[in-house]
This record gives structure tokens, sequence and C-alpha cells, in this order.
């Protein structure tokens, strides 16, 4: 269904289809989705409006975010309103650069588990890269925001945020909206939520029961828990949070790492120019927080690869009210779709844009280029509070497999974009391994 689109003879997924319309019609287009018109968007001008100047009446309340709240909740991402605010406020201290600039010696010491792990294998042994990844970030986000080690668990919550990260505008997604209905699927998914739910609330009781505090997100949510002022906070949205930040803080990363190695991969003399920084740099010791301003290159690679691949590929609105964009006009009620994999690669704003080319990124390009045209990160008050966290730990993590070994794809395996809340990999990413 929504999974793929035809048009003419192609067939397209959704990103590639908005990329499509693009091309074909403008800025601002019209089509029938699924189930409802969908309104366009990837003029960045327009889009600055919708994130920032009037994100109020632009709000998240679309059968898209109400899809995913079935699993999510009522957590940051799919909250809107007063009670979003007051979430925001709760969390932004753990998000600021001081606060995350700490993680750096728990990134890399999960990624030196990883690296131990990967020079004990056989070097004709395959990997499945994309779920390393996952699982590399899940371990790094359990201790930098939860303050707990649950690698006991790590496998089995890598496989269920995996299950519950799906395309919200396909039919068996939508009968999560009614979980207690008899419709296929539904007694898989109860199930699954009902062991994620086991899991976080024991992350909470851990928590509660130890009398400690270190001022992580669990400590913060506590608080505000016990709380008796209107900024309080209820056990349901304790849970709702945590789980909110364990799929958005481990997939977001982990899929631009798994995207990020593939391209590298695609593109050797990138691939030497890093290595070149990072030996030159770094000269085979442990990259922290303080040494990435020195590394620019491996920043810029960073970023080039979250062009192409956005893990979050799109951003969905719904107006609650009649707006105007210059000649168009946006109905109320209307869905607005905010193509970012199709800004990414606007021919407007970006020069051979399927090439892999880091330069792009250097700061004399950079500032002659709308700021709007590039949002791996959304922007605006809405913008993903986790962005410094995730660029500090995809580098750190590049820096060091990087200096350790070389990723060669399996030859002929098929790499596609697979367009779920993130842009994962369809087929996967099996690899094989060879140390330096």
């Amino acid at each position: 269904m929504w999974s793929r689109l035809l048009t003419g003879k192609k067939m397209y997924s959704p990103p590639e289809y908005m990329s499509h319309l693009i091309k074909e019609y403008g800025d601002v287009s019209r089509y029938w989705g699924p189930y409802f018109p969908i309104i366009c968007i990837a003029n960045p001008e327009y889009v600055k409006e919708i994130l920032t100047k009037a994100w109020p009446h632009f709000v998240k309340g679309t059968i898209d975010y109400k899809v995913v709240g079935a699993v999510l909740g009522n957590g940051l991402v799919t909250n809107d309103g007063p009670q979003w605010a007051a979430q925001r406020r709760i969390m932004q201290p753990v998000f600021g650069n001081r606060s995350i600039n700490q993680f750096d010696s728990v990134i890399n010491e999960m990624t030196d588990k990883l690296i131990l792990q990967w020079k004990a294998y056989d070097q004709e042994k395959v990997v499945q890269l994309d779920q390393e990844m996952s699982r590399i970030t899940f371990q790094v986000v359990s201790r930098t925001l939860f303050g707990a080690n649950i690698d006991h668990v790590a496998d089995e919550m890598v496989e269920i945020l995996d299950l519950v990260n799906q395309n919200p505008m396909k039919l068996e997604s939508l009968f999560r909206l009614w979980p207690d209905l008899p419709l296929p699927g539904n007694a898989d998914f109860r199930k699954v939520k009902s062991r994620l739910d086991q899991i976080v609330d024991s992350l909470i009781s851990a928590h509660q029961e130890s009398g400690e505090s270190d001022g992580d997100i669990v400590d913060r949510l506590i608080s505000a828990n016990a709380k008796a002022d209107k900024e309080s906070m209820s056990t349901e949205q304790m849970r709702d949070e945590i789980i909110t930040l364990m799929l958005a803080g481990h997939e977001t990363s982990a899929t631009a790492l798994a995207w990020t190695f593939h391209l590298l991969s695609e593109n050797p003399m990138v691939e030497n120019n890093l290595r070149e920084e990072l030996q030159s740099v770094l000269k085979g010791e442990v990259a922290d927080a303080k040494n990435l301003a020195d590394l620019p290159y491996l920043k810029q690679v960073v970023q080039e690869s979250m062009r192409i691949y956005p893990p979050v590929w799109g951003i969905a609105r719904k107006s609650n009210e009649e707006n105007k964009f210059a000649g168009y006009r946006i109905p109320k009620d209307s869905y607005i779709a905010i193509s970012i994999y199709g800004l990414h690669r606007h021919p407007d704003y970006w020069h051979e844009p399927e090439k892999f080319n880091p330069s792009r990124f250097d700061s004399g390009e950079q500032q002659s280029r709308h700021p709007y045209s590039y949002l791996p990160f959304a922007a605006g008050p809405r913008a993903c509070i986790g962005a410094g966290m995730a660029m500090l730990e995809v580098q750190l993590v590049l820096a060091k497999i990087l200096q350790k070994f070389r990723i060669h794809p399996i030859p002929n395996h098929p790499i596609e974009p697979l367009p779920v809340v993130t842009l994962k990999q369809r087929y996967g990413m099996p690899v094989r391994i060879e140390k330096i």
C-alpha cells in the first residue's frame, strides 16, 4: 500500500515519490495519499514558516502520530501544546552541550566492547551491520540517559523497538489504533507492547528503590512524578517518555551510522580522506568530545550521509487554521507533508544531489545555501532534543571503528531504503569486517 507508489511504469517509495513530485510539479503539490489528500511542501522558506514562525498553527494531530502514539504513548515526540512544553522543560537540561559532552567516555567504552567482539570474528564472517549499530546505540542510550546497564535485554529491546518502528500509514499499522479488537497482528502487538512496558517499569522501579540520583532522565521524570503542581507527571507518562527516548535515542543514531558506513564503502576516495584526517589528528589515540573540533571532515561526512539518507525522512503536520504561502492556499485541517528527503535532494539547493560529496558542508558552501534546505533533526521549537547527542555519538563511533577496521559490503546484496518511522535498510546491511 503506502510502502510503494506507482507512477506510470515506475514504482516509488513514499520519500522517493515526494522527491519526484518536487521535480515534476515544484515546491508545493497536492496528491491523494492512501486515505486522504496530502499537501507536499518542499520550499525552505515555507518550511521555515511551518516549523518556526507559525508552528503553533501546524500541529501533530495527524494519523501518523496517532499510530506512533499507540506505541510511544503521549511522549515528547507525539505530544502537543502546554503539556509538551512542560515535558521539554523537564528533559532539556540533560541534552545541553555540557551534559552530553560528558557522554563521550561511555560512547567510547561501548565502542571498545564492539571492537573486541569484531576482533574475535573470522574475516569471512558475515556481520549484520545495521543490527550491530542498533545494539551499540541502545547500550549507549541506556547508560547515558537512563543510568542503567540493561544489556541483558539489549537484543530483546532492539528487536521490540524494531517491531514498533513501522510505517504508520500501512493498513496493518492502523489496526494498532484499536489494539483490543481481533484484527490482524493485534495479538502480537499487545504481547510486544506489554513486554516493552514491563522492561521500562522495572527500570523505573530500580531507580526508585536505589534512592540515588545522578540527574539522568529517569531521575528527572521521577522527580516530576512526585510533584503536586501542574507540571507533575503520572507513572504512565514517565513510561511514555522513556519508551520514546529509547526508540528515538538509539534508532536515529544507528540508522545514521549504518548508512554512513555504506556510503563510505561506495566512495573509497572519501573514506581515504577521512582516514587520513583521523590519523593526522588522533595518531591512533581515542577521540573525545574536545577532539571533534579538530576533525572537520569527519563532521562533514556525517552531515552529508544524513543529507542523502536522513534518519527521519519526513515531517507530518495538520493545519489548525487556513494558511497561505505565496499564491498557495492551505485549507484548515490539511495534512501537510514536509519532505526532508526531497529537500535534501532538491536540485535548486544541491548541485548533483545524488552524489556523496562531504565538501558541501565546508563553511563557505553552507553559508550560501538556505538553512532550511537541510533538516536532519527538523527545526524550530520542535527540533529533535537529542540532535547534539546523536552527532557526538555518530562521530565518535566512526572515529574509533575506522581506525581499526575496513568494512566491506557483501557483493550484490540489495541496498534499498525502507521508509518506516526512520529510514532503515529494507534488506539489512550484511558486511565483512577487515582488521587494519
